[in-house]
C-alpha cells in the first residue's frame, strides 16, 4: 500500500497558519532588534561624568556633551517636567496599541501605523520641549559663552565621527 504523499511518511500539520506565525514571528523578532539597534546606535555609549541621557532625549545629541555642567543643569531646570510626563505618557500608550497591533490576527496594520504616528508625535513634542530649553539657555550665554560652546560642539560632533562641517568650511583645508 502507498502512503499518500508518495512515501515520504507522515504530513506535518498546519502548513499555511505554521507558515504566516513563523512570519509575523519573525517580523517580530526583526521590529524588537531594530528598536534595541536603533536605541543604541541613538544613545551611543555612556561618554562619561558630563554624559546626561536626559538631555539626549530630549533631541538635544551633542549639546549632552558640549554644554556645561551648569548649562546643562539650567536647561533641564527649564522644562515643564509635567508637560514632559504627559507626553512620555503618550510614548508609552502608543508602544501599548503597537503590540496590541503586533498581537492582531490577521495583522492590524492601522492600528499600528496609529501606534506608530502617536509615538512621533510624543517624541517630536518631548524634542520641542528640549530644543525650546535649550534656545532659552543659549539666549542668556554672552558671545564668550556662545563661541566657548561651539567649539566644545566642534570636538563633540569630531568626536563622534568628523561631523563638524563648520571647521572644514573655515579651514578649507580639510
Amino acid at each position: 500500500m502507498s502512503e499518500p504523499n508518495g512515501g515520504q511518511g507522515p504530513r506535518p500539520a498546519g502548513g499555511r497558519g505554521v507558515k504566516i506565525a513563523l512570519g509575523l514571528s519573525l517580523a517580530v523578532n526583526l521590529l524588537i532588534i531594530g528598536l534595541v539597534a536603533g536605541a543604541l546606535i541613538a544613545v551611543g555609549p555612556r561618554r562619561g561624568p558630563d554624559d546626561d541621557p536626559r538631555l539626549r532625549t530630549l533631541g538635544l545629541g551633542p549639546f549632552a556633551l558640549a554644554l556645561s555642567r551648569e548649562d546643562r543643569e539650567e536647561v533641564t531646570g527649564r522644562l515643564d517636567r509635567e508637560a514632559l510626563r504627559g507626553e512620555r505618557r503618550e510614548l508609552g500608550a502608543g508602544l501599548v496599541q503597537l503590540r496590541a497591533a503586533l498581537l492582531a490576527e490577521p495583522f492590524d496594520r492601522a492600528s499600528a501605523e496609529a501606534a506608530l504616528a502617536q509615538s512621533r508625535n510624543a517624541t517630536a513634542a518631548v524634542q520641542g520641549y528640549g530644543h525650546t530649553a535649550l534656545l532659552d539657555q543659549i539666549e542668556t550665554m554672552s558671545a564668550e559663552d556662545r563661541r566657548e560652546l561651539a567649539e566644545r560642539l566642534g570636538r563633540v560632533l569630531h568626536r563622534m565621527g568628523g561631523r563638524d562641517r563648520g571647521d572644514r568650511d573655515r579651514d578649507g583645508d580639510r
